[in-house]
């Protein structure tokens, strides 16, 4: 509670006033702060002190933030991985408001041992230039390079959405060229550009998530692996497996590319104990890091 005296000595600009200038001033910031949905009330005080005010926390205080320790290792895991990409400026700033809100993140299941990623290199003005063409609604067209040693070649896409998968950023939608559904790692992609026409194909019964995972199953390797991850650690590895009665957990039919990175990501708690060239290539990995 704050009686005029208090407010007319602490609150810079008001020192100086006269009474009638105090008291005018004092009754347009009220109604300002009205105005600005600030709730005030006041009373005359029992002690003869005058008219006293009061914010009314209760309503305007917004209730306090928080998250699931999940939800914030999440967050934190988005603010990490753009930290030294163009997309960094956008995460420290997401994060830095969230913390500034209360929340707090638990990186203590975080892999020690990361790669560059695509959202770490990706530019922020391709970004931004695909995901305004998706959210407008419009066909779009870009130069694919599938290989560094191929030549661009220009393709067209009715743009459905972006889908991370390993460390790598996809752009899913209907290859116009090609009369079926398409991903593109983003990394391969340039010249991005919208067409005058609208999407035809804007919908897809199949997951984008699935579309990415169908494509690039053809060429690679899929293995059956047996690992030793402690409980309560490594929740991405536990949670694509089975644990045995023995504590082991079992994959199967996972990519050997993601199996190696991610179990060399948790290498500090986890042990990839078959397959044995799996497990060599694991070593070999962390050793050229070390």
């Amino acid at each position: 509670m704050l009686t005029p005296e208090w407010i007319r000595t602490h609150v810079e600009g008001y020192q100086d006033l006269s009474d009638d200038a105090f008291l005018t001033k004092i009754h347009r910031d009220i109604a300002t702060l009205a105005r600005a949905g600030v709730p005030l009330e006041s009373w005359q005080s029992a002690d003869g002190q005058g008219t006293v005010y009061r914010l009314q926390s209760e309503q305007y205080q917004l209730p306090e933030v928080s998250f699931t320790p999940e939800e914030s290792t999440v967050l934190g895991l988005a603010g990490e991985m753009g930290h030294s990409g163009e997309l960094g400026v956008f995460a420290r700033s997401g994060w830095t408001k969230l913390a500034a809100a209360g929340a707090s993140r638990d990186l203590s299941q975080t892999p020690v041992f990361s790669t560059v990623n695509d959202v770490t290199v990706l530019p922020a003005r391709m970004l931004t230039s695909i995901l305004t063409i998706i959210r407008a609604g419009f066909r779009m067209s870009f130069s694919y390079t599938a290989t560094p040693a191929s030549t661009p070649v220009k393709r067209t896409m009715d743009p459905w959405g972006l889908v991370p998968l390993h460390d790598r950023l996809y752009l899913v939608g209907y290859d116009v060229d090609r009369q079926a559904p398409r991903s593109f790692r983003i990394l391969r992609i340039s010249d991005v550009h919208a067409k005058r026409t609208r999407a035809v194909h804007t919908e897809t019964a199949t997951s984008l998530q699935k579309i990415v995972e169908d494509s690039l199953r053809v060429g690679r390797q899929r293995i059956d692996a047996l690992l030793s991850i402690p409980e309560g650690s490594a929740h991405e590895l536990a949670a694509a497996g089975t644990r045995r009665p023995d504590g082991l957990v079992e994959l199967r039919d996972v990519d050997r590319d993601w199996l190696v990175r991610t179990a060399a990501g948790f290498a500090y708690v986890v042990e990839l104990i078959e397959p044995a060239d799996a497990r060599e290539e694991i070593i070999a990995l962390l050793s050229e890091v070390h």
